[in-house]
């Protein structure tokens, strides 16, 4: 049976950064009310509470489709998830009594989200010396041109895995037996053997767009092949893991695409792609992949504006500009406090989808030209960790523009071989690598729900506190949904006291989030694109800041008419935590507002849930001195 597309953990529209030529086509409403759309007609995708044994998880599994009479499409074991389908119109029904099920720590609909471009290969000397001759490539190439063993791993819309410039170095999954349909390695992907499509759900990460061949082959097209073009890591492996599905597809894709490249052994991983709003969700999925030593390489986008875009301008990131051949900024990439390095991304001719060549500009161009310098560089030296081949990457770059660091080109545009004869001689022998980190459970065991009225379905929302532009409406099929903004020059203010526990081990705040926008200009402002905001924060009892979980708005929904539902999902840290504790009474605070120019925009809130796992006092030894009997 196919397999579907997954969930949307975090919200936000990832921005095609194909090509100037090829705007991004966005899912249009499928008509479903509430949180419910877009998404894959009827499917569900279930969370279910840590069990200590697989058979007590299969009981669970096989009593919840009982109870609601849906069929099972998936499963991911590592995370407890189960994937369901049934009938459409249920699907508001079996949310609401599965959210209250004390075997499921969360459930969501499947959400969908859109996309966001001398050796003897004889198109190298007549197409790509004008770009790649400033790299000094070639010098760096006698030095190495890639190791098979390094790993970089392609998120994006899939790859040919035939191209002829591109067969030799498409990675193949040792632990997996191809077709006998046996998950072999056990990682949860059933006969992975060139990566998976998660847009599909399936073992076929074919590139049905164009996109991620062409990044792919900048990578590593294969050098003296006497074929094609020269990929500046010809001799590396490339992981196709697609996450987009005819330009559309669901975040949480990329944020599983991210763990399952981490779980899988890449050492780099591309993203050509991206958007404005941050996310605290997107960015735990980029601290997952740090932590394992994995470098992380994005676009820094094509809005030609200092708008901060992510996920490049997250701290464990590369962001990449664009440059032409004369090593000036292309007028299309955006800039800013967040931009490492830059690279070409300029008329770039590359591999495929039909098994030919073509050309293509945008700063998803100009990533992967840093991908493969990283893979370059861990091909000279393994050891080395992500920190480190970043540190390389941006202190050799050469430096364009004004002196020093500059928003425009960052540390510079790289240079291949300064970066190749900075790379320490490694170890003989190779120190023994740490064995990964074990994946961090998204939901915490025993979650209880601090939260009063996160449906805000009570009379009045009392345990809310509404001030401004702020109220409680009916909308959709949700009877009660807070109301934030709308009004030219106003705001709106929901928040609730909440109080963290001394003996909480794990948090994990949820809730769902739409945007109704008839304002689709940016303000300006790199640090705030939207002209209407909408932020969400954990605060003090006096309103300050404490930890900023959302920061979105009109910039990042520019359909008319404003984006379905969605839903939003952080664990906290373990600093979140502490400085909660610290605090005391905290405010989860829910803001929009609009600025006066005639286009106002509604935020909407709903399904608010903030689970904490507490030890009871009696199992922390430290404290018992303080309990009276």
């Amino acid at each position: 049976m196919p397999k579907l597309r997954r969930v949307l953990v975090a919200w936000l529209v990832v921005l095609g950064l194909l090509c100037l030529s090829g705007p991004a086509t966005r899912a249009s409403d499928n008509g479903l009310a509430g949180p419910l759309a877009p998404h894959a007609p009827g499917e569900l995708l279930v969370g279910l509470v840590k069990t200590p044994t697989r058979a007590t998880r299969d009981q669970y599994i096989a009593t919840l489709v009982g109870d609601v009479q849906a069929e099972v499409v998936d499963r991911i074991d590592a995370l407890g998830i189960v994937h369901l389908r049934l009938p459409s119109d249920r699907l508001v029904a079996v949310m609401s009594k599965l959210r209250s099920d004390p075997r499921v720590d969360w459930v969501e609909p499947n959400y969908l989200l859109h996309l966001d471009f001398t050796p003897n290969d004889p198109l190298y000397a007549t197409h790509q010396t004008s770009y790649l001759n400033p790299l000094q490539v070639e010098k760096a190439w006698d030095v190495t041109t890639g190791r098979q063993d390094v790993v970089v791993a392609v998120l994006d819309t899939g790859v040919n895995i035939h191209h002829p410039d591109l067969q030799a170095g498409i990675w193949t999954n040792p632990g997996e037996i191809p077709d006998n349909g046996v998950d072999d390695d056990g990682n949860g992907f059933v006969d992975d053997v060139h990566g998976w499509d998660f847009a599909d759900d399936d073992n076929d990460p074919s590139d049905d767009h164009g996109h991620g061949t062409h990044v792919s082959g900048i990578i590593a097209a294969r050098i003296n092949n006497a074929l094609g073009i020269a990929g500046m890591a010809g001799g590396v492996t490339i992981m196709p893991v697609d996450v987009f599905h005819g330009g559309i597809g669901t975040y949480a894709d990329l944020i599983q695409a991210i763990v399952y490249a981490t779980d899988n052994g890449a050492n780099v991983v591309n993203m050509s792609l991206g958007a404005l709003s941050y996310s605290r969700g997107e960015e735990a999925a980029v601290e997952y992949a740090w932590e394992r030593n994995v470098l992380l390489v994005a676009a820094a986008g094509n809005n030609g504006s200092d708008a901060l875009h992510y996920p490049a301008a997250h701290a464990h990131v590369i962001g990449v500009a664009a440059t032409d051949g004369a090593d000036q900024r292309v007028g299309f990439s955006n800039y800013g406090p967040f931009v490492s390095v830059s690279a070409p991304g300029l008329s770039v001719i590359s591999t495929y989808r039909d098994g030919g060549y073509r050309y293509m500009s945008g700063t998803s161009m100009a990533t992967p030209h840093v991908s493969g310098l990283a893979a370059l560089i861990l091909s000279r030296n393994p050891t080395l960790s992500n920190a480190q081949v970043r540190s390389i990457i941006e202190s050799t770059a050469d430096d364009l523009g004004t002196p020093g660091w500059d928003p425009y080109f960052g540390y510079g545009r790289i240079n291949a071989a300064r970066a190749l004869a900075a790379v320490p001689v490694p170890p003989t022998p190779s120190p023994t690598p740490e064995p990964p980190l074990p994946p961090r459970p998204i939901w915490p065991e025993g979650c209880v729900d601090v939260l009063q009225d996160g449906s805000f379905d009570a009379p009045g929302a009392a345990a809310w506190h509404l001030e401004g532009e702020a109220a409680i409406v009916d909308h959709g099929a949700l009877s009660g949904t807070l109301h934030l903004a709308g009004v030219d020059g106003a705001s709106g203010m929901a928040w609730q006291v909440v109080h963290i526990p001394y003996t909480t081990t794990a948090a994990t705040l949820a809730f769902a989030f739409r945007i109704d926008n008839q304002d689709f200009g940016l303000s300006g402002n790199p640090r705030e694109p939207s002209r209407d905001r909408l932020r969400v924060s954990f605060q003090d009892a006096t309103g300050r800041p404490l930890i900023s979980l959302l920061r979105t708005g009109n910039a990042a929904d520019t359909v008319p008419d404003g984006l379905p539902w969605d839903e939003y999902l952080y664990s906290l840290m373990p600093q979140d935590l502490v400085l909660l504790r610290q605090a005391g009474d905290v405010r989860l605070t829910f803001y929009g507002d609009n600025d006066a120019n005639g286009r106002p925009t509604d935020f909407y809130i709903d399904t608010v849930r903030l689970c904490v796992q507490a030890k009871p006092l009696s199992q922390w030894p430290y404290l018992r001195f303080v309990i009276v009997p």
